[in-house]
C-alpha cells in the first residue's frame, strides 16, 4: 500500500522543502493502491502526503469553474471544481480558502503574503492569467509545480500572455460572483484561443525538455502514480527559450476547439 509518508518522501526527493509553495495538478485514477478502505480515505491519504511535504508552507490546487463563461453565477463556496475529484475534495477541507477568480480559482491551504491577500481573495474584476493572478503569484514565489499522474500545466498560459503569443486573444466575461450572502458584478479577462483555429495546447514537449535539461524530475511510486515536479521559474524560462526558436512549441495542429469559450 502507498502511504501518505511515501508521497511526502517522494516530494522531498523531488526537491520540495517544508516551507515551500506547491501547486498540484492531479489525476488520481491510478491511486487504487493508496492506503484507505473508502474513496474518502484514499483522498485523505493523498492530501495528507501532499500537505505534510509543506508543513510550514502552502499547498495550492486548481479549482477552475467555467460556468461563469456560460453566464452562470460563480459561488465561491458552492461552485464545484472541474479539475478532478481530489481538487473538489480539497476545496471543502477545513482551513482551505478559495481564490476569487470566477474562472481560474484555486484552493489554498497555508499562508499567503499580505500584499497578495487582496489580489487573490478579493472579489472583483480579474485578469485570469495577468500580473495579479494566482499564476503570477506562483512565479513570484517560484512555486513547485507538481503533477500527480498528469502533465497538465495551466501556468504556461500566464507565460504566454506575458510574452504576447499571437495565437490567443483577450475575451471578457461579465457576470455575478457570490460570496456568503453578498453578490458582486465582476468581469473576468480571459486570454483565449480563436475558435476557428484548429490547434490545441500540448504539454508533453515542455515536460520532455524540462526533464532533459535537469529542470524537472519525475518519480513513479511502485505500481502507483508518477509525480513530476519543476519550479515555476524554470518552466517560464524554458517556455520562453523554446518559443524563441519555435513559436508553436506548445501547439498541436489539427484540433478544433469545441468548448465555446477557448482553451485554458
Amino acid at each position: 500500500m502507498i502511504t501518505s509518508v511515501d508521497i511526502t518522501n517522494v516530494l522531498r526527493e523531488l526537491g520540495v522543502g517544508p516551507s515551500d509553495t506547491v501547486f498540484v495538478h492531479s489525476d488520481v485514477s491510478r491511486c487504487l493502491r493508496v492506503a484507505g478502505r473508502t474513496r474518502k480515505d484514499k483522498l485523505e491519504t493523498v492530501l495528507r502526503g501532499l500537505a505534510d511535504s509543506v508543513p510550514e508552507g502552502t499547498l495550492i490546487m486548481p479549482t477552475f469553474s467555467y460556468s461563469f463563461c456560460r453566464h452562470e453565477v460563480f459561488h465561491l463556496e458552492r461552485s464545484p471544481s472541474t479539475c478532478g475529484v481530489l481538487t473538489e475534495y480539497f476545496r471543502g477541507r477545513p482551513g482551505v480558502r478559495r481564490t476569487a477568480d470566477p474562472i481560474f480559482s484555486a484552493a489554498v491551504l497555508g499562508p499567503v503574503p499580505g500584499q497578495w491577500e487582496r489580489e487573490l481573495f478579493g472579489v472583483g474584476d480579474k485578469d485570469c492569467f495577468g500580473p495579479q493572478s494566482i499564476f503570477a503569484y506562483l512565479l513570484e514565489v517560484d512555486a513547485h509545480h507538481v503533477c500527480l499522474d498528469t502533465t497538465t500545466c495551466t501556468f504556461i498560459h500566464h507565460v504566454g500572455q506575458r510574452e504576447g503569443v499571437p495565437y490567443r486573444y483577450f475575451k471578457e466575461f461579465r457576470g455575478v460572483v457570490a460570496q456568503d450572502a453578498r453578490v458582486t458584478l465582476a468581469t473576468a479577462r480571459y486570454f483565449v484561443r480563436p475558435l476557428e483555429d484548429e490547434f490545441e495546447a500540448v504539454i508533453d514537449p515542455l515536460a520532455r525538455t524540462l526533464l532533459a535539461r535537469g529542470r524537472a524530475r519525475a518519480i513513479r511510486l511502485e505500481r502507483g502514480p508518477e509525480l513530476w515536479a519543476a519550479r515555476a521559474g524554470a518552466i517560464a524560462q524554458t517556455v520562453v527559450e523554446e518559443m524563441e526558436a519555435n513559436p508553436e512549441f506548445l501547439l498541436r495542429r489539427g484540433h478544433r476547439e469545441l468548448s465555446g469559450v477557448g482553451n485554458g
